[in-house]
Order: C-alpha cells, then structure tokens, then sequence
C-alpha cells in the first residue's frame, strides 16, 4: 500500500513508546500538519507491530483478514475518508492526550470502519455495536430530562471570582449541591456553610456527614425511609453526588469534564443532576461543549464571562537557576514528588526559609495543614514546595509562582505541560483579598521564560469531547458475548469496539484494567468486579495492592473483614522519604477500605476502626514532614519496599532499627478507640 509522504515527527512520535526519551510540541502548537504526520506514524504502527492483530484476533479476526482490512483501512484514513480521522478532528485529541490516547482510538475507528464495509469479518459485529452503543448518553437519564433545568456558566481564569459568585447563589437557595474536583474542596465548602449556620452534609468516597441540627437549632427538611435526616445543603466529590432534588447545584471546574480518567464524572452531573438551576465554574474552553451537549437536551446555556481579579505578570527575568533567588511567598512548582524534596532542602540551604510541601500522594488533610503552614506569616514556613496538586482545591497567599520545568511525565511520555495547567498554576499568585498586590509568574532558567510567557497569553484549546464510563449493566451484557475472557481484557476489548458519539469519549482503562489484573483470579461477579474496579485507589502502590486483594478475596469469600485485618500501620515514625512514601501508601489503602464500607458494607463492617487509623496515619504524616530529613543521598527508591508485607520490612532499615512487630493486642486496641469514637458521637447527638 503506498503511504503519503509525510515530515518526520523525530522522536517525538517515533519514540512513544520508549519512556523519558520523548518531547512532543506544546499543546498549542499542534495543529492540522503535525495531526497528519502523527497519523501517518501511528497507521504505520498499525500495519506494522503485532498489538493491533492481537487485540483484533479476540474478536475472531484471522491474520489475513486482518492484513487485507487494515490495509484498506488505513489507505482509507490516509485519503482523509473517515471522518474522526481527519487532521482537523485528530488536533483536539493530541492537544488533550497526547500520542498516549491514538493507538486506542485508531483500533477503536478501524472496528468502526469493519462494521460499515465489512460487517460479517467479526462475528455478531451488528449486535456487539449495539450493545457497546454509548452515542446518546442524554437518552440515560430520564428523571432529569422531566425537568426545566437553567444552566448557567461562570468562566473566567483563576482568581476572577466566578466561584465565588457561584457559591452565594447555592447559599441563597433553599436546597442545594456543591460537586467538588477535590475531596479537600467538598471539605472546605462544607466547613464553610456549617460556620455560615447552614445545615450542610459532606459526602465524599470515604466520609459521610450529617449536620448537627439540634446544635443549629434547625428541623431537616426531611427524613428518608431509614429515619436519617436529610440536609438542606451538600457538599460533594463531583463522583459522588447523590441523585436527589435540589433547588440549586454548583459544579466546579467544569473543563475537566474532557479530562482522561475522570472526565465521565462531570459528564454525569451534568446529564444527571436534578435542581432548577445548575451553575459551571471553570474555564471557557468548556463553553461550546457544554452547549453542544445541553441544546441535545432541549436546554440552553447562559454565559457570565468573568475577568481577573488583580495583575498578574510573567517575569522578564528567571532565577538564573540559582535557588539563592527565592523570596518570602514564593510557591515553586516540580512535577515529581522526589524532586520536590530535593528542592525543599536545596532551597532550605540556600536561603535559610523553611519550605512547606503539597503534592499529590499526601492526604488532603496532610496537604490543608501544609498550606495553613505557608499562609501563616507566623509559623516560619515562608515558601511552599508543590506540584501541579497546587493548581486548584488550596487558597494560598502566593506572591510568585517558580516553574522548575514546563514539562512532566503523563504516564507514558514526557510532554509540555498544558497550556490550560500552565496558567491554571501560574494563575495561583496574587490571590485577591490576600493581601498581595498583584502576582509574579517567572521560571527557575532563562531558558523557559519564552514559552511560560506564551502559555500564559494563550486560550486553551476549546474541548471537543466529555468522558463516559459504560454502565455496569452495558459491561454484564458484553462479558455475557466473551465467557472466558478475563475481566481485565474484557475492558479494552470494549474500548475497542464501543461505538461513541462525536461529542463524547471513553474515559482511560488503564486504572480499572490494573485493578482488574490484580484481582482477576478471584472469583467475583461482574456487579462486584464493576465496583472494585472504580475504587479510588492506584494498583501501581504495592501496600494499595495488597490491600486491594485482601478485601476482594472478602468479597469473594463471602466473609468479614475488618480493619486490622487487612490494614497494618508500620510501628516507627517516618524519618526518610521512602518511610513517608510508605505512610502515604497505607493511608491510600485506609481511604479504600472507608470506601469499601459504602459499597460492601455486609463485609466491611469496621468504618469507625478505620477512622481511627485513618487519623493515626495522617497525625504521623504531618508530623514526618516537619521533622523530615530532605538531605538524603541522590538515589530514589524505584518504587515501595520490596517483600510481602506491605512496605514494613524496610520500615526501619536505613537507620538500623528493623521493623518491630505489630502488638499481639492490635486488633483489641482499635476496637477500643472505635468504641469511644462511636459513644462520643452518640453523646453529640443527644446534645
């Protein structure tokens, strides 16, 4: 088959799949040239390497079928005749993704093309298309299709107050939901409206609160079957958001509605909330999106554009590279946790300020008392060390925000930072009302100083497509077609035969296919694997995925499984990274079983034996980072301890100690605390 003559994409594309040794273009810079460049390498992928044969031989393909079609196929996409793969429609996708998300998509067009031109290839093609039909997910909900909702946007870039704005309607209304990106978000707007003396529950994946409506001297505006009380106000994670009635909802940071992994959640909120009025915080990439999906509801969608509250600049100057070059409120961004403490002593030594830290793996809890560390002009921690956690969830009082690089690792490659992330983070310094005037964005070398001052006068790309998840019902129907297909390859064969709307997309399988490895050898059914899978966990944590397996062999087994059973906190107080690292992992692990109460509770039955622990774990973590040694030796540890114990056996080994042994009483002593946690709840609510 002749190929059309193409410019080469260097290692950039060629070098996908050899991690660390990629750079690939700003995603604004990716346009319809490089998008036909990028295609010609990855239909030669196609034709080339076995992968693709091998996920289409699942479904019966031959290799001669396959080498004829594929051929076909890609002669068809080069003539620019199949319409998602056109330059033009394939921009949208590699400014989002990446390289990371076109293999997926070019497997998951060439089932769309076998189902047109060669339907009987594939046995059953017409019914399998019909049962992986994800196109009108406005047709799933039809409770809030009952209704007359008023959408309303907010969008603006950060610090312009459209939240805020957001907000004092949802305290204004008489019933209401807040869905938050951020478990420390819903806490903090929780907080915020109990201090306000509105009742607010909080729901999150592994925290259920009612308000005290006696202490607010308030009635609820209702009770449920069970007897509970139901609040007049919510607070969320936007995944968890309970399918009630309300006057008014408020969803933040609408524009992660494209995000990869999370994006479906967002998708459902907005298909899916029932209040009169829903109000979008977030950035105005998101607007064309939204009306698209909205006019397929019969509802349109008011805009209010908002501008910055208060300057922000980019810096002519850089650090130089020198870290002598931080001040007093600088916030300085790294993209890798070990980079972040090697920064933190590095700028510790230089200047003699003491650096709080906020990444990712800490706990919310950990994260909120670093940034109450760093807001604090009293308590001596003057500059804050992060990562791109930073970007949304946290008030900061940031003078300056340092980009250490404008690039990271997504998981697959390495590739600039987006431009949305860009002024997302950068957009951080001078928080109106701080008392800062104004903010400073610059870079810790000269080098990048061009490139953050064109991110930062760009607007995103606007977003194409909204995630989904398939519904569990969706998954049994197709497991039904493949028996013996274990459930973790059952997920990209889905992927790759689902039939998906123009303005939607399938969230990434990765996380749920490493949930589904790990736990694949157990006998559960598809209800219960459905629910595992999105666990909020990250299978690439050996404590997590120990854990993991403990309480699904539970399920499996039919049998109880409490708190010290499956969770079993080290005995010795973090004094390294790796033991920090260790720490953050197992209350990763606290917050899956919290979560597993909600789900399984026949089986996890011990919610107040995990608080405790949960609160151990984040009272050792917070005090690990201030006494924390950030002046180790240059090598990182590759990944958590090695051996059979969930990251115990090297809990002590760099400073000679060993690990000591669990008490014999551990179990009784939980049970204990849980049973005053539990009385003094009881007592609060008969006060």
């Amino acid at each position: 088959m002749a190929m059309p003559a193409k410019r080469s994409l260097g290692p950039a594309v060629r070098s996908a799949n050899k991690p660390g040794l990629v750079t690939v273009p700003l995603d604004s810079d990716i346009d319809e040239a490089y998008a036909r460049t990028a295609r010609a390498e990855r239909l030669e992928w196609f034709l080339t390497d076995d992968g693709p044969f091998h996920r289409c031989s699942c479904f019966g393909i031959d290799r001669q079928q396959f080498e004829g079609w594929s051929a076909k196929f890609a002669a068809a996409a080069s003539s620019n005749k199949i319409a998602r793969l056109t330059p033009a429609n394939l921009v949208p996708l590699l400014a989002r993704d990446g390289m990371s998300a076109f293999d997926d998509f070019i497997v998951n067009q060439f089932f769309a093309y076998l189902a047109k031109e060669a339907p009987d290839v594939v046995k059953n093609t017409k019914f399998l298309r019909e049962i992986t039909d994800l196109r009108y997910p406005n047709e799933w909900v039809s409770d809030a299709r009952k209704m007359q909702r008023r959408i309303i946007m907010h969008v603006g870039p950060t610090n312009s107050g459209k939240t805020h704005n957001a907000l004092q309607r949802l305290q204004e209304a008489q019933s209401g939901i807040y869905c938050s990106p951020l478990r420390l978000l819903a806490y903090e707007i929780y907080n915020r409206l109990t201090a306000s003396g509105i009742p607010c529950a909080l729901v999150t994946g592994e925290d259920r609160r009612m308000p005290d409506f006696e202490k607010l001297g308030l009635e609820p505006t209702g009770y449920l079957v069970t007897g509970q009380p139901v609040s007049r106000m919510v607070s969320c994670t936007v995944e968890m958001a309970p399918n009630s009635n309300y006057h008014v909802a408020v969803i933040d940071e609408i524009q992660m509605i494209a995000d990869r992994s999370r994006g479906w959640a967002w998708t459902n909120a907005l298909l899916s909330l029932r209040a009169n009025e829903i109000h979008l915080c977030g950035e105005p990439s998101a607007v064309p999106l939204v009306k698209r999906i909205c006019a397929s509801l019969d509802e349109e969608v008011e805009v209010h554009e908002y501008s910055r509250l208060g300057k922000l600049e980019v810096s002519p100057n850089s650090l130089d590279g020198k870290w002598s070059n931080v001040q007093k409120g600088d916030c300085v961004v790294a993209f890798s946790r070990k980079s972040i403490f090697d920064i933190k002593g590095m700028i510790e030594e230089a200047t003699g300020l003491r650096c709080a830290v906020i990444y990712g793996g800490l706990p919310p809890e950990a994260r909120a008392e670093q940034a109450r560390l760093f807001n604090d002009p009293d308590s001596g921690y003057d500059v804050l060390v992060a990562s791109d956690a930073v970007g949304m969830g946290i008030n900061l009082t940031i003078n300056r925000v340092v980009f250490t690089g404008l690039s990271k690792w997504d998981g697959d490659m390495v590739r600039p930072i987006s431009v949305s992330q860009t002024r997302q983070i950068g957009g951080r310094a001078g928080r109106y009302n701080s008392g800062v005037d104004g903010g400073v964005v610059t870079t810790l070398v000269a080098g990048d100083i061009k490139n953050l001052d064109k991110a930062m006068g760009l607007q995103p790309h606007r977003l194409r497509a909204a995630g989904l998840k398939p519904p569990a019902e969706v998954i049994e129907v197709f497991s039904r077609q493949f028996p013996k297909i274990p459930f973790s390859r059952l997920w990209s064969m889905f992927r790759d035969i689902a039939n998906v709307g123009d303005d939607y997309f399938l969230c990434n399988f990765r996380d749920q296919e490493a949930i589904a490895d790990t736990i694949g050898h157990l006998r559960l059914s598809v209800k219960d694997m459905y629910q595992f899978i999105y666990a909020p966990i990250n299978c690439k944590d050996e404590v997590v995925r120990q854990c993991l397996v403990v309480c699904a062999t539970a399920v499996a087994r039919n049998t109880e499984c409490k708190a010290a059973s499956a969770i079993r906190l080290p005995t010795t107080k973090p004094k390294t990274r790796k033991h920090l690292m260790v720490y953050e992992q197992w209350h990763r692990a606290i917050t899956m079983y919290l979560w597993l109460t909600f789900h399984f509770p026949e089986t996890f039955t011990q919610y107040d034996e995990a608080l405790v622990l949960k609160a151990q774990c984040e009272d050792i973590i917070k005090a690990g980072l201030l006494t924390l040694n950030t002046s180790e030796g240059p090598k990182r540890p590759s990944g958590p301890p090695a051996g059979n114990d969930g990251g115990r056996l090297d809990d002590g080994s760099e400073s000679g100690e060993g690990d000591s042994e669990i008490p014999n009483n551990y179990a009784m002593q939980l049970e204990q605390k849980a049973q005053a946690l539990s009385k003094l709840r009881k007592m609060m609510e008969l006060s």
